[in-house]
């Protein structure tokens, strides 16, 4: 009974966010009570987590790194005994003493704790996914910020794209992983840089971007500074793929795939979207990402298109297929012109 209640304190204290003299405190009593009551480590290793935390909000590192390193030593022998059932407490406490570790500039050590989470969450998550998987995302976080402050670009990028990986994944069903996916997707733009994979980084800010841009539409001012960062460093990476002798003639990216199908082209004026139809695939313009197809899959190809060419959205088809493309726009609702060749026509409202 006495465990239950002690238990419950911490995890009042901790959506509380008591302030560090009011968590020493509890951790001090937890103490005194695991000295006549079996069973307490991992209450004590609980609050000494948050204790860490705390201390490490203060910026008193050397304190908060031998708190969470006291939560792990308790956590270590509790699960000499009885591992299933306090590996979660463990990977947390070693996650916390990560954070700290990366504060304080050691890089290889945060890794190796962060490293042994993952490992430990890895064995756990196909048999408690709910619990282990937050923790592992929070262990990938940090084995990836880590190493790429040890100047391991390389090492860090596995890990951040597994991070954004999940999180697009839940993201897909859960909106309210959006903010979390869209910051992990700067931090992924970050690592891939640092290896030089400047068109990847374009790619992941890019995506970014347009989370943190929905995100402001739906709450405005909510992620302003994020947003600013992240248009920042796009124009950083732009920049170093012009200069390194790409044809840059926007600000969006096209695919990995088109990439390496357009003669060194990296990004154009629109935001792009991937499409397939008819055994065709290319990135287009994203308000022509439904017209294209359905002109595909009526037998027009296309070589080239744009959804803004002075005021009208335009394709190319190829040689002698123009009055086609014009006929099967009429079919759907869309009046068109040819022109040289050319077929210019308004955009339907964007949705």
């Amino acid at each position: 009974m006495t465990r239950m209640r002690v238990s419950r304190v911490t995890g009042v204290l901790e959506r509380g966010k008591q302030d560090r003299e009011t968590v020493a405190n509890a951790v001090e009593l937890a103490r005194r009570l695991g000295t006549v009551l079996p069973g307490l480590d991992p209450t004590v290793a609980g609050l000494l987590r948050l204790l860490a935390r705390r201390l490490s909000e203060q910026r008193q590192y050397e304190q908060a790194l031998a708190a969470a390193e006291e939560a792990v030593a308790l956590c270590r022998r509790e699960t000499a005994t009885r591992r299933a059932r306090f590996d979660l407490q463990l990977v947390w406490a070693l996650i916390v003493r990560a954070d700290i570790q990366d504060d304080l500039g050691r890089g290889h050590q945060a890794a190796a704790a962060g490293r042994e989470a993952v490992a430990l969450c890895r064995y756990r998550l196909p048999d408690d996914p709910r619990r282990f998987g937050p923790a592992l995302l929070a262990a990938l976080d940090i084995v990836a910020r880590s190493l790429n402050a040890a100047d391991q670009p390389h090492e860090a990028l596995p890990f951040g794209e597994e991070h954004a990986r999940i999180l697009r994944r839940l993201a897909s069903r859960r909106p309210q992983y959006n903010l979390a996916l869209a910051a992990a997707l700067h931090q992924l733009s970050v690592y891939a840089a640092g290896t030089g994979e400047n068109a990847n980084a374009l790619r992941a800010i890019d995506e970014s971007i347009g989370i943190y841009e929905r995100l402001q539409d739906r709450e405005p001012g909510s992620v302003t500074t994020q947003l600013a960062t992240a248009t920042e460093n796009r124009e950083l990476f732009l920049d170093r793929l012009a200069r390194s002798g790409h044809v840059v003639l926007g600000p969006y990216p096209l695919c990995a795939h088109c990439e390496q199908t357009n003669g060194g082209l990296i990004a154009v004026e629109h935001r792009q979207l991937h499409v397939r139809a008819a055994g065709r695939e290319s990135c287009v313009d994203h308000r022509l990402s439904e017209i294209i197809p359905a002109l595909w899959n009526r037998g027009c190809d296309t070589r080239s298109s744009c959804q803004d060419a002075n005021g009208a959205a335009m394709v190319v088809p190829v040689a002698g297929q123009a009055e086609l493309a014009v006929h099967i726009l009429s079919d759907l609702g869309i009046h068109a012109d040819s022109l040289d060749g050319e077929v210019y026509f308004p955009l339907p409202p964007a949705p």
